[in-house]
């Protein structure tokens, strides 16, 4: 085995893993590819994507010339419920996103408003695999976007006029974050188009009719902690409330 295979391998055992030494975007991308494989060898069903760092304000600091990308699996997305167990995981932090579902393949991002037949609010729970937060990049796109969990609201129809003006705001205890559509490249199918051109730059695999893709967080992650009310909501989108336990 090479050492990207062995990197891809540690980190689907789920245990706790070093950050891969120089590990470059490109490399990054192989080992998240690697590790898809083994998810769909062990029997796991992809759902649809989700996109990463949506802010290109950041993107000189992060080594960024575009958006990344990860894959979500029906195995870590359900509906939020009335309390969000996070005791599996080491050091969760919740984004409060949009989430878009395809109803048909688009051939062009031309073709997206058509193609998206509903929206919905997201949670999506992130965690290292790593010693610490401390990671770059690669190290996030090696491990799947550090995606660990999706919790989807009720889906509501498509309202092309509501997406350029997300509101959003996030409250996990007494630590609040806000933002909006800014944060996506200013509408959540301007994202979706971004992710298109990256899959056909990289020969990934396209977006198909069924996928839900997570379009960026509309407001900064929070942590999350054990016996504190959760609280989100996005004009457009609806509010959702929860207990961490």
């Amino acid at each position: 085995m090479t050492s990207l295979e062995h990197f891809a391998a540690a980190l689907q055992a789920g245990g706790l893993v070093m950050p891969h030494p120089g590990l470059s975007l490109p490399q990054a991308y192989q080992v998240a590819a690697l590790r898809h494989r083994l998810r769909l060898a062990a029997g796991e069903r992809p759902i649809g994507r989700k996109i990463g760092h949506t802010n290109p304000a950041n993107w000189p600091a992060q080594g960024l010339s575009a958006p990344t990308w990860g894959w979500l699996y029906a195995s870590s997305t359900e509906a939020p419920g009335e309390r969000l167990r996070i005791s599996a995981w080491r050091e969760p932090k919740v984004e409060l996103e949009c989430v878009l579902r395809l109803s048909r393949t688009p051939a062009s991002s031309d073709e997206l408003p058509d193609c998206v037949d509903a929206m919905a609010m997201g949670l999506e729970i992130v965690d290292r695999p790593y010693p610490s937060w401390a990671i770059g990049v690669p190290d996030s796109v090696a491990a799947g976007g550090v995606h660990a969990g999706l919790r989807v609201g009720p889906w509501l129809p498509l309202d092309s006029a509501v997406l350029p003006a997300l509101q959003a705001e996030l409250q996990v205890g007494a630590a609040r974050s806000e933002g909006g559509s800014a944060g996506v490249f200013g509408n959540p199918l301007s994202a979706l188009a971004r992710l298109m051109d990256v899959l056909a730059e990289q020969g990934a695999p396209p977006l198909q009719a069924g996928e839900w893709v997570t379009t960026g967080a509309l407001a900064p992650a929070l942590p999350l902690r054990a016996g504190e009310p959760l609280w989100a909501q996005a004009a457009g989108l609806g509010t959702l409330s929860l207990r961490v336990v």
